[in-house]
């Protein structure tokens, strides 16, 4: 039997024959593929606990207190370190006020919150939460930014859930591909390495609601998840695309409304009340250097490359203008026209690739635009396997090459290995959309679920 073309792909089907299906003619029902998905959600996002909870043990400390542990540089040696843990108190998330209003001075600079608007207040949200209720876990032995990673885990594990959950409504025929993203070995090693969940969350919910012909409501998702985290105001590049060819500047005028509304309306309040810390985000972010994993940080590694914050700035930001009026004179100018999916991984990969910062957990964004765009369950699971390990080889050359850790050529042979994956996912998303490969959703679905009113 048929499973929109799974039985072509043996890691797929092996998986599904495991899960129950497909099933035969004398069934009684049919096999609950989003029960499946979300329970394998559930065990990974289990995983991705265990994967950070070295990092937040404690120890009693002389004046009795429950300190954390982070003896013998653990968060290194066991790959566990996460931001969410030290920032809690590096942030003030563990005393009272407001979380913008907190500041300290470093290196002659006095610095504020730099995370966008809604992170930060969720943020401060757990940390409120954290601060109310660890009188009632103490006992256990647990230290306070301990207790705080937990709830914060907690919190957006149930958001993470919400995304397969509504993953499903995107996926067509083709729901066991869920399980791509469900059990990806990305969720375990970076689900909870920052505060990226809620940002994917909102991208999905945006795609779910312009599938449905509710633009302004997808633009109000985009806004909000561009005021957790920046990316998600990418999806307005792929949609462009389409309104443009299909002529639905109606559609598209909406979500960009909605989009710029809601953005505002977050920001205004914080911008006005704390224009410092509401900058922070964008000067810390112009001021840095690259980051380890970056083409630039394996060019200086490999080459003695050495540039400027601001050259590196301008070229990347350039280069990714260019990239992007490349992307959309290509999805312009192609014969069929190019499904959502597509479009957003094509730009999120230029992002990515170009961007001087591209901390490890960024590639969580891939994972649903990836599953839409090209579901190759081996390709998939291979990109995702090599650029989890990534993470415990940045680590252990963190730790050091005198405390034995790996030298910067093993480093970069990983990111280069990483990037070789994603760009090749994208060459193939490039052959699919000018007909050199067959495209598998539409074949299940006969048309781009995610295009919504922007079809023709």
């Amino acid at each position: 039997m048929s499973i929109s073309g799974l039985e072509r792909e043996p890691l797929a089907r092996g998986v599904v024959e495991f899960f129950g299906g497909p099933r035969g003619v004398h069934a009684r029902g049919p096999v609950p593929v989003l029960r499946w998905v979300l329970s394998v959600g559930w065990v990974f996002l289990g995983f991705a606990f265990l994967a950070k909870a070295n990092c937040s043990g404690g120890r009693r400390l002389e004046d009795g207190s429950i300190g954390l542990n982070w003896a013998g540089s653990r968060q290194y040696t066991s790959f566990c370190y996460n931001d969410i843990v030290p920032l809690y108190g590096a942030r003030g998330l563990d005393q009272p006020g407001f979380v913008y209003a907190y500041s300290w001075v470093e290196d002659g600079t006095t610095r504020y919150m730099e995370y966008p608007v809604l992170t930060g207040l969720f943020q401060g949200l757990m940390g409120w939460i954290a601060r109310s209720t660890y009188g009632a876990v103490e006992w256990l032995g647990v230290p306070e930014a301990g207790w705080y990673f937990t709830l914060t885990a907690l919190a957006m594990s149930l958001m993470w859930v919400a995304t397969l959950f509504m993953l499903s409504q995107l996926l067509g025929t083709r729901q066991w591909d869920g399980l791509v993203v469900a059990a990806s070995p990305l969720v375990v090693m970076h689900g909870f390495t920052n505060w990226d969940i809620p940002s994917i969350m909102l991208a999905v919910a945006a795609l779910v609601a312009v599938s449905h012909g509710h633009s302004v409501t997808g633009g109000v998702c985009i806004g909000l998840g561009a005021a957790l985290k920046l990316w998600p105001v990418f999806l307005l590049g792929a949609f462009f695309v389409l309104a443009a060819r299909n002529r639905r500047w109606k559609q598209f005028g909406a979500l960009v409304a909605g989009a710029g509304a809601s953005w505002a309306i977050v920001n205004a309040p914080l911008a006005w009340a704390y224009p410092e810390a509401w900058g922070e985000f964008f000067r810390l972010n112009s001021t840095r250097s690259w980051e380890w994993t970056t083409i630039y940080a394996v060019a200086g590694r490999e080459f003695g490359f050495s540039a400027s914050p601001e050259a590196i700035n301008i070229f990347s930001l350039v280069s990714f203008a260019l990239a992007c009026a490349a992307i959309a004179l290509f999805g312009l100018r192609v014969q069929r026209t190019p499904r959502v999916a597509e479009l957003v991984y094509l730009i999120l990969v230029a992002f990515l690739m170009l961007n001087k910062v591209w901390s490890p957990q960024y590639s969580l964004w891939l994972l649903v635009p990836a599953v839409l765009a090209l579901p190759h369950w081996r390709l998939l699971f291979s990109w995702a396997v090599a650029d989890a390990l990534l993470w415990p080889i940045l680590m252990w050359h963190m730790h050091g090459v005198d405390n034995k850790g790996v030298p910067g050529g093993l480093l970069d042979i990983a990111v280069l290995t990483r990037d070789g994956f994603i760009l090749a996912i994208a060459l193939l998303i490039i052959m699919q959309m000018l007909g050199k490969l067959p495209d598998k959703v539409l074949a299940a679905n006969g048309y781009d679920i995610l295009a919504g009113d922007f079809r023709k």
